[in-house]
């Protein structure tokens, strides 16, 4: 969700998207390491700091930039911005693999004939909580309506006095706060380091194409689009095969929906 609305409202491609769900997966991690925080409760401060980082970034680099050069120039600074972040990132954790193991990682139940990890259905649980909560934002609060109505129309939209550069920042913001949720949650689940960046990075591309720029539910059924096809691809092709299997589907998608699944920018648009 988070780079769909940043691509798909505020116009940028975010290369450093990769780095800042990286950076969420060592905020909970460092979290529980010092302080105990448990891994879920640690989406919170993860969540405000990516997005002051992310509306900061925009607000002060990226919208100056953008006034006085092509808009191809946000890409080598979202670049760079990225490579900022993951050598800080090593100088300050390493390369090395990291995992959170929390006191509930060895918590299964039964679910008719397979056992589901408790820890794997809380986070799909706060993963459908998250898109809920971020299309109420979006479709049912003035600043989500302000968003949507400076990326359909900014001369109209500061015409009625919304200030068309704050919402693209506060969007940025909560684009980079959505990285930071991704990066806790996979932390909790998989090993990740510095040098998952770009994988990632191409994760979130590929949902965000099959989904629909700009589109929150576009965007959750584009993620379980990919997770379905790597998850299949894996049992029939091989792991191996897995992420490039994920690539051919998109290119499928783009062929035959160019606009993504659903195709439109806003749900109710």
């Amino acid at each position: 969700m988070g780079l769909s609305l940043q691509w798909g409202i505020s116009g940028i491609i975010n290369l450093s998207y990769g780095a800042m769900m990286v950076l969420g997966s060592f905020i909970a991690f460092q979290l529980f390491k010092t302080l105990g925080i448990q891994p879920i409760l640690s989406t919170v401060p993860a969540v405000v700091i990516l997005f002051l980082l992310g509306a900061g970034f925009y607000r002060f680099l990226l919208r100056p930039t953008m006034q006085r050069a092509p808009i191809f120039v946000t890409l080598v600074m979202t670049f760079a911005f990225g490579l900022v972040m993951e050598n800080i990132m090593l100088y300050v954790w390493s390369s090395d693999f990291r995992m959170i193991t929390s006191p509930y990682s060895n918590i299964a139940f039964q679910f008719y004939n397979a056992q589901i990890s408790f820890v794997r259905a809380l986070i799909f649980v706060v993963s459908l909580v998250s898109v809920f909560l971020i299309y109420l934002f979006m479709m049912k609060t003035w600043t989500g309506k302000a968003i949507q109505a400076s990326c359909l129309n900014p001369k109209s939209a500061e015409a009625i006095g919304i200030d068309v550069g704050k919402m693209y920042a506060i969007n940025f913001g909560v684009g980079s706060a959505i990285g930071a949720l991704s990066g806790v949650l996979a932390s909790n689940i998989s090993a990740f380091s510095v040098v998952m960046i770009g994988t990632w990075l191409i994760k979130a591309f590929i949902i965000s194409i099959l989904g629909g720029l700009g589109n929150i539910l576009g965007a959750a059924l584009g993620g379980i689009t990919l997770g379905l096809v790597e998850s299949y691809a894996y049992v029939v092709v091989g792991p191996e095969y897995g992420e490039a299997v994920g690539l051919i589907v998109m290119l499928i998608v783009l062929i035959i929906r160019p606009r993504g699944l659903i195709g439109r920018k806003f749900w109710d648009v």
